[in-house]
């Protein structure tokens, strides 16, 4: 007989002795020993692990529910952590399955089915630098979703997202002979990879030196 077959039994036999007694102190005493057999045969009692089909089948359908984007949030950073305020009144309510998050070394994805009739999302598909991202995590209060994200280096951070660059500003291929072709091509890269304000504003400022070119 196992140990937890055992503890059964003991749990079993006290629970039709107790009833036959009359002095406290006998019944209190029973009454711990119950206690402490219930939570030994809780912690040897085999926990449910869910099956990897049973995972997949959950995760295809987080995948295939629509999300609002979560678009409002705050930010803070201090050393190699940064954390993320998302303000959900109420949110402490919702069932904890309920609310599941996924990171990456560059990457953040928190999904909220359910809340107030809707499903929320909040992502970072590529986040300003790279994360520890098995010592990443969440927290939920009462009225608020923590995203505790742990960055791999000190680095300052100037924003949640991945900052491109709009040109190459290595040193090794500005033409030192012939500076005012770099900075043409400089122009020409920046406009094509800016919006629409920044191609405004080359645009001007190309016409305004070409008219002034043309007034000498």
């Amino acid at each position: 007989m196992s140990e937890l077959e055992e503890l059964q039994h003991d749990l079993a036999e006290i629970q039709q002795v107790i009833s036959t007694l009359k002095r406290k102190s006998n019944v209190d005493y029973l009454n711990n020993r119950i206690k402490y057999l219930e939570n030994s045969i809780k912690i040897l009692t085999p926990q449910k692990v869910e099956q990897p089909q049973q995972q997949q089948q959950q995760q295809k359908e987080q995948d295939n529910l629509q999300y609002q984007g979560i678009t409002k949030y705050a930010w803070d950073q201090e050393g190699n952590k940064v954390k993320v305020f998302l303000n959900l009144e109420g949110i402490g309510q919702l069932p904890k399955e309920n609310i599941n998050s996924q990171f990456t070394s560059n990457s953040v994805d928190v999904k909220v089915k359910g809340y107030k009739g809707l499903n929320h999302r909040f992502s970072i598909k590529k986040t300003f630098d790279e994360l520890k991202d098995k010592d990443c995590s969440i927290k939920v209060t009462n009225n608020s979703i923590v995203i505790n994200l742990i960055k791999k280096d000190q680095k300052n951070w100037d924003q949640l997202n991945f900052k491109e660059k709009l040109i190459d500003t290595d040193p090794s291929k500005v033409d030192k002979q012939d500076p005012q072709a770099s900075l043409m091509n400089m122009m020409k890269e920046m406009y094509q990879n800016g919006d629409d304000d920044m191609k405004r504003t080359i645009a001007q400022a190309w016409s305004k030196s070409q008219t002034e070119k043309g007034l000498q």
